[in-house]
């Protein structure tokens, strides 16, 4: 039993066909995965160029591990491992007890769709190494309140945010907010969110909005 189950964890950290991660997760029934990860794994698989992929019992990634193609975690904090430069499609798509997400520096693009319908994850620090952020990146993430840049991305959706209706600030580096209001297309009528400055004092990492080592406040209350 004991070589069967150290031949097991030698498999888990080898790296993987597409086909052959799946069928594990099918097959490995203290995974807990149900059809609707199976299901969007398959989908960001489909989405990455290569045949082979790093399966660390928690995520998938791409062979060189630049790429977090999809998380399997269901805790309800994860850290992104450092060297990960991009957060792939759908990742962490409904991720139902994600509270907060700890984003490595030197991370590079968070893809369409990365967050989409993490109902408790309610803060998000942005590495100034980010570089882009994709289309509903966050949105309808009901508990998203506050959103904090290191700096501003090259690329910024404006739909990154949709329809995360609880959102109540995005805060950004010290004169960079016309910049942002152009990228988002940000209107001081509609919108219910407010665009604002960092404070000196916070250096770039707001108490509320956590940085890459803070947990989130819903987190921190349990």
């Amino acid at each position: 039993m004991a070589v069967i189950l150290h031949r097991h964890l030698n498999i888990m950290k080898m790296k993987e066909s597409k086909k052959n991660i799946l069928k594990m997760l099918s097959k490995d029934g203290k995974k807990k995965t149900g059809k609707f990860d199976r299901m969007v794994l398959l989908l960001a698989l489909q989405k990455i160029d290569g045949e082979q992929f790093e399966y660390d019992d928690e995520a998938v990634y791409t062979a060189d591990k630049r790429c977090l193609v999809y998380c399997l975690s269901q805790k309800d904090s994860y850290t992104v491992p450092e060297g990960v430069e991009v957060i792939g499609e759908m990742a962490f798509r409904r991720k139902k007890n994600l509270k907060n997400i700890i984003l490595p520096t030197g991370l590079q693009k968070i893809s369409r769709d990365a967050f989409f319908d993490c109902d408790l994850l309610d803060n998000v620090y942005v590495p100034a190494t980010v570089s882009e952020v994709g289309g509903y990146a966050f949105a309808e993430c009901e508990a998203l309140k506050t959103v904090t840049f290191a700096a501003k991305p090259k690329h910024l959706s404006r739909h990154a945010f949709e329809d995360s209706d609880s959102l109540s600030r995005i805060i950004v580096p010290a004169g960079t907010v016309e910049v942002f209001q152009k990228a988002l297309h940000y209107d001081p009528v509609e919108d219910e969110y407010l665009l604002m400055e960092a404070q000196p004092k916070d250096n770039g990492k707001n108490k509320d909005a956590g940085n890459g080592k803070h947990k989130s406040n819903g987190q921190d209350k349990h």
